[in-house]
């Protein structure tokens, strides 16, 4: 057996092997007792609960010599609306899900003591104060204006501004929004507080009516719808969407209403309504019949040219503009505007392949059924005979300008009556139309002015 000499003793090898490695020993577990003994596994729980989440955490601090090792578990109750950003907040915090629950370990050279007394003071009930301020749920009208409440966000008493704000919000979309703030100068405790907003939409849309919200009606007439309008906030144009209740009877005379109703994409709902009278049967009968005369197609009333609904012109009529017309017309436009008034002329003679095309698009546009209350058939049309002109604006509200009201007041003196007037769209079969003036010379025109008829009415044509 080796030996190994210590001054004049000689001392074998394997004992001294035994006795290094007792030494070892010694000094291991000495060690192991002196590192572990301080903390060795230590759980705490903690439960925070905010307006729309609740968190039960376990924390797990375990050390291994110079190693401290901490786990959290967070068991997480929150409301639906705000669960899929609470998740992805809880991932960038570097959390993983697991089953029910997120888990997030972290190790750090040290002993865990000082990192759990540093939990402990952040984990306190009183230490930090993180509240919102307002309610949690806030509703705002669609493009309007957003003043947040914010929060209110101690530590250890005093105020903090050190807040991150999120938010998706857009006030121009309805919809719901989530803002999210968050402290920004917590090492362990980090919270959020979450607030939804509700855009949302809570005017009604408006619907205007073309022509008088008032119509009185013959006996046994027709009633012409003359249009309306409907608009919203939000939604835009939506008069596609009104829905017409029409309910006249005009063999019964009364009142009659015509029920007009929208509503937007958010459930909010007009209705507005027209009245129509339907006046006695009249027991008067014409004492003069009126004198129908067809020439090369044309048809003519007490010798005057007449183009409605029920009378047409041959396809292959083509007068151009009447030249006595465009001359009454150029003066009354150049009296007009020596007093400060536009009657720009929009349109005047039209072939009948142009009025073709006119209608036609019209009818692509809106359907057959309403162009029909604005727009000739080709063949139908008062442009066609060179007498017709549209001045002005091609709007319902020209008749509120002052250029359209001078126009229905004197038009009569150049020659020209107002061919579509306010109210008699069951009798001329198209919407009123202050813009569009028929020539007839001043002696007839101004008859027709005086006796408050539709052209139709006035030569005794139905």
């Amino acid at each position: 057996m080796f030996t190994i000499r210590i001054g004049k003793k000689r001392i074998k090898l394997l004992n001294w092997l035994i006795f290094i490695s007792c030494c070892l020993l010694i000094i291991y577990v000495l060690g192991s007792l002196f590192f572990l003994l301080p903390i060795f596994k230590k759980t705490y729980n903690y439960e925070i609960k905010k307006e729309n989440y609740e968190i039960k955490k376990e924390i797990i601090f375990k050390n291994f010599w110079y190693k401290c090792s901490v786990k959290e578990i967070y068991g997480v109750k929150v409301d639906e609306e705000i669960s899929e950003y609470f998740e992805k907040d809880l991932i960038k915090d570097g959390f993983v899900k697991e089953k029910n629950k997120y888990v997030k370990t972290s190790e750090s050279l040290g002993f865990c003591k000082k990192i759990k007394n540093e939990y402990k003071k952040e984990f306190d009930k009183d230490y930090i104060i993180f509240d919102l301020k307002g309610d949690k749920n806030i509703s705002i009208d669609y493009d309007q204006g957003f003043i947040d409440p914010y929060v209110d966000f101690k530590i250890n008493k005093k105020y903090s501004n050190e807040i991150l704000v999120n938010t998706n919000l857009n006030n121009k979309k309805i919809g719901r929004y989530i803002i999210s703030y968050e402290t920004g100068n917590l090492k362990y405790n980090k919270q959020r507080l979450y607030r939804i907003i509700d855009v949302v939409d809570r005017e009604k849309p408006v619907i205007t009516l073309n022509g008088n919200e008032e119509q009185v009606l013959e006996y046994n007439s027709n009633y012409v719808e003359e249009g309306f309008v409907a608009i919203d906030n939000y939604d835009g144009d939506i008069t596609k969407n009104v829905t017409v209740n029409n309910q006249i009877n005009s063999n019964k005379p009364g009142i009659y209403y015509i029920t007009y109703k929208v509503k937007d994409s958010s459930d909010n709902t007009t209705t507005i309504k027209r009245k129509v009278i339907i006046k006695e049967k009249s027991s008067k009968v014409t004492k003069e019949e009126p004198i129908i005369e067809q020439k090369d197609g044309l048809t003519y009333v007490n010798g005057i040219l007449l183009v409605n609904k029920k009378y047409g012109l041959p396809k292959d009529y083509d007068p151009n503009v009447n030249k006595e017309a465009l001359s009454a017309l150029k003066q009354m436009q150049a009296d007009a505007s020596a007093i400060g008034l536009d009657l720009s002329l929009i349109s005047g003679y039209r072939s009948y392949s142009r009025q073709e095309q006119i209608y036609n698009n019209y009818v692509k546009e809106d359907g057959k059924e309403k162009a029909n209350t604005y727009s000739a058939k080709p063949g139908y049309s008062e442009h066609q005979t060179g007498l017709a002109f549209d001045v002005g604006q091609l709007k319902n509200s020209f008749k509120n300008t002052p250029s359209g009201k001078w126009l229905a007041q004197n038009a009569h003196l150049y020659g020209f009556i107002i061919r579509y007037p306010e109210g008699k769209s069951s009798i001329t079969g198209y919407i009123y139309e202050p813009w569009h003036i028929r020539y007839l010379g001043i002696e007839i025109a101004t008859k027709v002015k005086e006796s408050n008829l539709s052209l139709e009415e006035y030569l005794g044509i139905n």
